[in-house]
């Protein structure tokens, strides 16, 4: 897991994050409370009191333990109370993660905004990417929105954490086009999210300037979309295809390969692999 420490990065750096957040630039909306009653914090358990106060210490410490995987369980960790109905449970619950984003609001610091961003992304993976009620950005889009931005800042662990962040970005638009082809239906993306290719262009400069796990990311994605085709009978844009496309499987190997021999590489332009196959 990488660093939470403060740490700028050289300029040249910085531009590859640009692609969310020129498109992303506002600071996230400020939640508002969900309760008709006043909210009571105290009720939503150590975990996150912690974070009310601006204390990410013990967040980061589980995250280093478990991974970003391990987030939802931290945000969720709201215990139930007596006679609670599971739906009351999840209002609350709901209200107690976003009423850490608006206790940590008035902080401007890289430190804290990645803090919050890496907080909203990764712990509320259960709730899509739709719009608040009112059309504002919804929780997830604010959480990509300080990631990106920060990155966009020059703050490495921002800037190293955005290429897990585009990697799913990626995949799961290819899954959502490739199963929804499958079973004869369209698919709607959110308005917001980042164009595909755009989200590989800003892997592959992120790994061309020693961000080497991003090579692996790319690997992976090409390595998911010609698995997709044996598993759908499509490709990630949705065409019927019978066998994975060549291209994809060497450029796999290739980013894999690029992967393998700058992972230890200090944070310097690295060589190109293989031309990527067309999208």
């Amino acid at each position: 897991m990488s660093q939470f420490c403060a740490d700028r990065a050289p300029v040249i750096l910085a531009g590859m994050f640009l692609v969310g957040a020129l498109v992303l630039y506002a600071r996230p909306a400020v939640s508002e409370s969900v309760f008709e009653a006043p909210f009571e914090p105290a009720q939503c358990g150590e975990r996150l009191n912690r974070l009310y106060d601006g204390d990410f210490e013990q967040f980061w410490n589980y995250i280093l333990r478990q991974g970003y995987t391990g987030a939802p369980e931290f945000a969720w960790s709201t215990p139930e109370l007596a006679g609670e109905t599971p739906e009351a449970w999840r209002q609350r619950a709901y209200q107690c993660v976003l009423e850490v984003e608006r206790a940590n609001h008035h902080d401007d610091s890289p430190e804290t905004r990645y803090a919050v961003g890496y907080f909203l992304w990764f712990g509320t993976t259960s709730l899509g990417y739709e719009k608040d009620p009112d059309g504002q950005p919804g929780v997830r889009e604010r959480g990509y929105r300080l990631l990106s931005n920060t990155a966009a800042e020059g703050y490495r662990p921002a800037m190293e954490t955005i290429i897990q962040v585009h990697l799913e970005m990626v995949q799961s638009v290819d899954q959502r086009i490739a199963y929804a082809a499958r079973a004869g239906k369209t698919v709607t993306l959110p308005d917001w999210w980042p164009d595909r290719d755009r989200l590989i262009l800003s892997l592959d400069r992120a790994a061309k300037s020693g961000f080497s796990s991003a090579y692996l990311a790319i690997s992976s994605i090409y390595s998911e979309r010609a698995l997709l085709v044996g598993a759908t009978g499509h490709d990630h844009n949705g065409k019927r295809a019978t066998s994975p496309d060549p291209r994809l499987i060497s450029a796999a190997k290739a980013y894999r390969k690029a992967w393998e021999e700058n992972r230890t590489a200090p944070v310097t332009p690295a060589p190109t692999p293989a031309p990527s196959p067309a999208s």
